[in-house]
């Protein structure tokens, strides 16, 4: 994170390049205020331009990207795969995924800016926000769960200023300055202020706090201060000429700052006794970084170098000139140092990583769809066999990859499966080797992708014109071009309606099916595709004529042949009809007539329409039928 741990001390183990030699250089689309940090192979930087990067350490190729909508001042955090920083697009703080820069949570006040860069300390994210119009209050002192988002405290204190400095973590404790020149320390669980004290009147206080040998480090813009980390009275200051000082490194005894008149300095960390001081060319807004292991000091100017001093001494070692002023301060890490410049660009300086050798060889060089070849891959360091190393593979054709596994020292292997293809093609297989700490390399080969061998598909219809609703015999062939294919499978289809039987594999490549067709004059085109794995697919159509009047005696209806159908009717029609006739002939002629044994008739009473017919109707119906069933 910036000036490296919840200290913000800006003092590492890692050791710093010997000299200015320049790796890579990454272009955002602004300005690079921020300081970038390290983790996990990537350096992680934030831009004017409103994108947030993740760039390869040793590459410098950009890895993602995430637009926030608004400007970055924030300078990224990283713990636990999760990258931190603020916007100030409503003052959002962001939780993107590391490794791939997808947003994991996000969480802002509306009219309220980040200008601060975040710390992570146990289990909780803090920063200070400002307002920038129609607010509440002038500022925010906040603390999320840097898992969830979720609010663990805000505003349990309320700011007597806004805020822009970057707050830092100590025994329990976070401490920020505010504009109106105080110094605040915080409870960390709950957010309530401890003590509050103005070091050097009513100037703003934006940097970063140093929190070292039970003091607080902060300068203003007359003076540096060093407080009591407990009480917040001040043990000592240092003038510093009334120019503006930088977030301190602190360690071994000595903080290291620099000021607005272009000086660095090295102070006696108990006493404030100047040790000694380096003067650049132009301002210093950028905050020394140092590397423990080199014994070094890294420290951007506005006269666009990054200088390297000797922690000891001071003495310059050496510089690295830029196309712009540095505000960003560095990030010491993996013998390298990595640094924003106000000409767009951060900056990789040390030792070029050297780079993986791989070589690919396939067992096969000709496959069909489906078919594999294990690809032999080496990898080197240029001297030794690899190992741990990761793979990206790809096809320019497409196709299937096994995840590479290691038989021994440098040897991996994998296994491609070819993919179906309609002619025949050379897809280039591309091996891409990566491991933390190289360049990536890469090999090429060519396998030649070869097509199924095509169906041919003939047919022959018999006859080749027939009245509506007759069937058609088709006979079907199916070869490879010149052998006959048995198993395969026949699709048919007509343009003009009609029904297919089932095709029937007669063997030898032969297959049969009954077209029945349309009962309207047409001329349909019947269309047969064959197909069977292992080959592409045929097809072939053939021109049936249909006219004349329709063939009922193969025309069926729902497996019915349609004569039977229409005789049934017309029999039942028949039956109905005599069984009418004769319930009319049996009727009285005169409704004045009627036999002694017959029952008078009740005129009371509506006419017996239903029951008289409908026995009778009954009576010749079953005559009928029984007629029918003994034909």
């Amino acid at each position: 994170m910036f000036h490296y741990d919840r200290f913000r001390t800006g003092a590492t183990l890692a050791s710093a390049p010997s000299t200015n030699n320049q790796m890579w250089r990454f272009a955002t689309g602004s300005f690079v205020y921020s300081s970038p940090a390290v983790s996990d192979g990537l350096v992680f930087a934030t831009s004017y331009d409103t994108n947030a990067y993740a760039i390869d350490e040793y590459s410098g190729q950009q890895k993602w990207s995430f637009n926030t909508g608004s400007v970055i001042f924030s300078s990224p955090a990283v713990a636990n795969g999760i990258v931190y920083f603020g916007s100030r697009n409503g003052g959002i703080l962001y939780a993107l995924n590391e490794q791939t820069g997808a947003e994991v949570w996000g969480r802002g006040y509306a009219n309220y800016f980040i200008a601060s860069s975040p710390v992570v300390a146990d289990g909780k994210v803090f920063y200070s926000s400002w307002c920038s119009a129609s607010c509440f209050q002038n500022g925010q002192f906040v603390a999320l769960d840097a898992n969830t988002g979720a609010v663990v405290w805000g505003n349990a204190t309320l700011p007597s200023a806004p805020l822009s400095s970057s707050p830092a973590v100590a025994n329990g404790r976070v401490f920020f300055g505010l504009d109106d020149g105080s110094v605040t320390a915080l409870n960390e669980t709950n957010g309530k202020a401890i003590w509050r004290v103005i070091p050097g009147g009513a100037v703003p206080i934006r940097n970063a706090l140093a929190i070292s040998y039970g003091r607080v480090y902060i300068g203003n813009a007359n003076k540096f201060f060093a407080l009591d980390e407990i009480t917040g009275t001040t043990d000592w200051s240092f003038n510093t000429g009334n120019s503006n000082s930088t977030s301190a490194a602190v360690s071994n005894g000595v903080v290291y700052f620099g000021t607005g008149k272009g000086n660095v300095y090295a102070v006696n960390a108990t006493t404030g006794t100047q040790i000694w001081v380096a003067t650049t060319g132009a301002a210093v807004s950028s905050s020394p970084a140092l590397s423990l292991g080199s014994n070094m000091i890294l420290v951007g100017s506005n006269d666009h170098y990054l200088y390297a001093l000797n922690a000891t001494s001071g003495v310059r070692l050496w510089r690295f000139v830029t196309s712009g002023p540095i505000w960003s301060s560095p990030a010491v890490a993996d013998g390298r140092v990595f640094v924003g410049s106000d000409d767009y660009n951060v900056y990789a300086l040390g030792v070029v990583a050297p780079k993986l050798q791989a070589t690919v060889f396939p067992s096969t060089t000709s496959l069909k769809p489906g078919q594999l070849s294990t690809l032999t891959i080496t990898v080197t360091n240029g001297s030794a066999p690899q190992t741990g190393v990761t793979f990206v593979l790809t096809s320019s054709a497409g196709g299937g990859f096994t995840q590479p596994i290691m038989g021994s020292p440098g040897l991996y292997y994998s296994n491609f499966t070819a993919p179906l293809v309609s002619s025949t093609t050379n897809t280039i297989i591309q091996v891409v080797a990566s491991e933390s700490g190289f360049l990536s390399g890469s090999a090429q080969t060519t396998i030649t992708l070869i097509p199924f061998p095509p169906l041919t598909v003939a047919a022959a219809p018999s006859p080749t014109s027939i009245t509506p609703g007759g069937e058609i015999v088709l006979e079907i062939r199916v070869t490879n071009g010149t052998s006959p294919v048995t198993g395969a499978t026949i699709f048919l289809t007509s343009s003009a309606g009609g029904s297919f039987s089932s095709p029937t594999d007669g063997g030898n490549g032969n297959y049969t099916a009954i077209y029945t067709t349309p009962l309207q004059a047409s001329s349909p085109t019947v269309m047969i595709q064959a197909s069977k794995p292992g080959f592409s697919s045929g097809q072939n159509t053939v021109t049936i004529t249909v006219n004349g009047i329709p063939n009922l005696t193969n025309l069926k209806v729902s497996g019915i042949p349609a004569i039977f159908l229409i005789a049934g009717i017309a029999l039942l029609f028949l039956v109905v009809l005599i069984a009418l006739v004769a319930r009319r002939k049996s009727e009285p002629t005169s409704p004045y007539y009627h036999p002694v044994e017959a029952e008078p008739p009740s005129y009371a009473s509506r006419p017996d329409f239903g029951e008289g017919l409908s026995s009778r109707f009954r009576s010749g119906l079953f005559t009928g039928l029984a007629a029918i069933g003994g034909s």
